[in-house]
């Protein structure tokens, strides 16, 4: 394994179809690049069950990155959910590898109504899914894209703070940041911050706590600057740091083990920050919302 700093990529997508012909030679070099764990994260039914396959075959295996499964239904694909999957939705929330129900959430960016669907439905399945986190006791992972204010009330209204979670690609405003602060939320910064347009999300970065920040990558999407077209992975992930730590004028290091932490208690994970001279992922244990182990 290469170099001194140890990693947690807090959202991939590595159930997607674009890295089914060479996956385990992708996740071989991720863990050569130190990133000892992931959150594979779901955005429909099959695609969760799939999260959950990959996280279960994770598990105790050596000199690879152990992945958690986040199961849930993507806006965007909420229009073709039935209430049946919101049902198959819960029983697999059971399973011990899923640390989080996502990713859900609202997406009004997209205005063309043959690929999007409508507000109504999308607000519905929210809703319903934080229902089920509550329920299981699990945090979640939010997409919101244009649609802050219908965001942040859902989440209110739906009690959402009991389990708290992350606002996934984080992309408005720091006063806004705020609001989503006080709900108990932490924000996932990606390869965006590395454009050097992306003034929004840097003002971001310098204002809020690092404490309140999680590292993550959305690969195969949003690959950093240098690399943008290019099918992005989890060693995007250094990429990232290094430019936050300038953004903060902080070390690499301190934003190395500190969005390690932060992951760890977003996830519910009992795994230390192995820092630089652990070769072998930490044993993982899950922790319930009072911080019970399971």
């Amino acid at each position: 394994m290469s170099g001194a700093f140890r990693w947690f990529d807090t959202h991939t997508h590595y159930n997607d179809p674009r890295f089914e012909e060479d996956l385990e030679e992708v996740l071989r070099r991720v863990y050569d690049a130190g990133i000892l764990r992931d959150a594979v994260i779901g955005y429909d039914l099959d695609s969760s069950i799939r999260a959950v396959k990959l996280a279960e075959a994770s598990v105790g295996r050596e000199a690879r990155t152990i992945h958690s499964a986040v199961a849930g239904i993507h806006p965007l694909h909420s229009g073709d959910a039935e209430e049946e999957d919101l049902i198959r939705l819960e029983i697999l929330a059971e399973d011990p590898t899923v640390a989080a129900i996502g990713e859900i959430g609202l997406d009004y960016h997209r205005k063309n109504p043959d690929v999007t669907p409508d507000k109504e439905v999308q607000q519905y399945f929210f809703r319903k899914q934080i229902r089920i986190a509550r329920r299981a006791g699990l945090p979640v992972v939010i997409h919101s894209r244009d649609a802050a204010q219908d965001t942040l009330e859902i989440l209110e209204e739906e009690k959402a703070a009991e389990v708290g979670g992350v606002i996934h690609c984080y992309s408005y405003s720091p006063e806004m940041a705020e609001r989503f602060l006080k709900l108990g939320f932490c924000l996932g910064i990606g390869g965006v911050v590395t454009y050097p347009g992306s003034k929004k999300v840097r003002e971001v970065v310098r204002s809020v706590p690092l404490e309140r920040i999680v590292l993550e990558t959305d690969a195969p999407y949003l690959p950093p600057e240098g690399h943008r077209g290019e099918r992005n992975d989890s060693r995007a992930i250094p990429q990232i740091a290094e430019t936050i730590a300038e953004l903060r004028g902080c070390t690499l290091d301190e934003v190395c083990r500190v969005t390690w932490e932060n992951a760890c208690r977003l996830y519910r994970l009992e795994a230390p920050y192995p820092g630089g001279s652990q070769e072998d992922p930490p044993v993982e244990k899950h922790t319930d919302a009072d911080g019970s182990t399971i």
